[in-house]
């Protein structure tokens, strides 16, 4: 045995963990996020320096009414995929697909009815943005169903070619849009464009993988749905209070939030790339195996988090002061406030996974219902007084709650079956 085994082997007894698989899997996704990283830089650059914030503004205004309906596309049938194709119902992803596509078609009429009231208040710019959404609105998540199947099947090295195309893609859709009209609606089209194009290519693509002989799951449709009616409401609260502050307190206090949240969001969706070959092996693991995953590494979840809180808080200075200018400067200490609901994010992705996977449906529902109908009381009231730091305040209350009912619900398991 030579010498990197010897470590690798070391390493897997001691932090029992299988390090070879996740190695495997981070090469991978470390490779993605180079590119990920670089092209996501250049266009937080571009957006504080080449655009007004006002602009800037509306356009995260547009993110959050499109955000606020995403749960039409079934978002759901997504982490129910992974376990189906894990299971062997490879046959499932194009079902899933179709499912996606149709039930998104019920977003266009919401579109165009938001379109039609920011045009009676002559905010035309946002208005058109949405009348152009709401036509592409039934691609847009359609075939966004392709990471959780490569996630299921282990295609780590496919995935992060994928996602590097479409990083790359991305930012050269999104310069032309500057480049051709570096206002509302010429970045929503290019927004739109730069999403359903990459998505498309990586759906087709991933059909290679089916295998042929294998069935159609029955239960996911019902399953799908159900973790999509669940997700309905943190859906709509997740975005809803951006929608607030724009509409009550204005765009570009929008704008400082959008600045203040987009390295959190960057972090966040990095750490989710390196997080994929944990979420495939939660899906095949039992329920006792689960428990014996919160025991063993809930301490390391935890350090990680808080090591991911440290970097973010020291670096967001240099971040926003690097790719912003100055008009931006306030949202430095919003970034650094925002950079504390890193601490519980990977326990929160490890424990959620642990409970959709064992297809708990009365924690799900508690989880989805009241906090976030908490967040929406909290919301209406706090934010048109306090905006920005409401906000902020809100969302760090409801990071710090977020693990703790799934964790309870596993734990209450756990005792029954002693």
């Amino acid at each position: 045995m030579n010498r990197s085994k010897k470590i690798i082997f070391s390493l897997t007894k001691r932090l029992h963990l299988d390090i070879k698989y996740f190695l495997k899997g981070s090469i991978f996704a470390f490779l993605q996020q180079i590119v990920g990283i670089t092209c996501g830089l250049s266009i937080t650059y571009l957006f504080g320096h080449f655009v007004t914030k006002k602009v800037f503004g509306e356009y995260n205004l547009i993110l959050s009414i499109l955000g606020m309906i995403t749960f039409l596309s079934l978002p759901g049938l997504d982490f129910a995929l992974i376990q189906s194709i894990a299971h062997g119902y490879d046959k499932s992803f194009n079902q899933s697909m179709i499912q996606k596509f149709k039930f998104s078609f019920l977003g266009i009429p919401i579109l165009l009815g938001f379109s039609f009231y920011y045009f009676s208040f002559r905010q035309n710019s946002i208005a058109l943005s949405l009348l152009i959404a709401s036509s592409f609105f039934p691609f847009l998540n359609a075939f966004s169903n392709f990471p959780a199947f490569l996630t299921a099947k282990k295609k780590f090295l496919d995935l992060a070619l994928i996602s590097g195309f479409s990083s790359i893609f991305y930012f050269l859709i999104i310069l032309a849009s500057f480049r051709w009209q570096s206002n509302t609606v010429g970045i929503t089209v290019g927004y739109l464009l730069a999403l359903i194009i990459p998505s498309l290519i990586g759906f087709n693509y991933s059909k290679r993988y089916i295998n042929k002989k294998s069935r159609i799951d029955r239960d996911l449709p019902k399953y799908g749905e159900f973790i999509t009616f669940l997700s309905i409401l943190p859906w709509i609260s997740g975005n809803l209070g951006n929608f607030l502050l724009g509409n009550a307190i204005g765009v570009e206090q929008l704008a400082l939030m959008a600045v203040a949240s987009r390295f959190l969001t960057a972090v966040q969706k990095n750490f989710g790339v390196f997080y994929k070959p944990i979420t495939a092996r939660l899906a095949e693991q039992t329920s006792t195996q689960h428990l014996e995953t919160i025991f063993k590494h809930s301490i390391k979840l935890l350090l990680i988090g808080c090591l991911l809180c440290l970097t973010l808080w020291i670096t967001t200075p240099f971040l926003i002061n690097s790719f912003f200018n100055k008009n931006y400067t306030q949202a430095i200490i919003y970034g650094q406030w925002l950079s504390l609901t890193l601490i519980p994010f990977p326990l929160t992705l490890a424990y959620t996974d642990m409970v959709i996977y064992q297809k708990l449906k009365k924690p799900q529902l508690i989880m989805s219902f009241v906090p976030n109908i908490g967040k929406l009381i909290l919301f209406i009231f706090v934010i048109p007084r306090f905006g920005i730091i409401g906000l902020i305040f809100i969302i760090l209350l409801e990071r710090f709650v977020e693990p703790v009912i799934p964790l309870v619900s596993l734990l209450n398991i756990y005792r029954k079956n002693q």
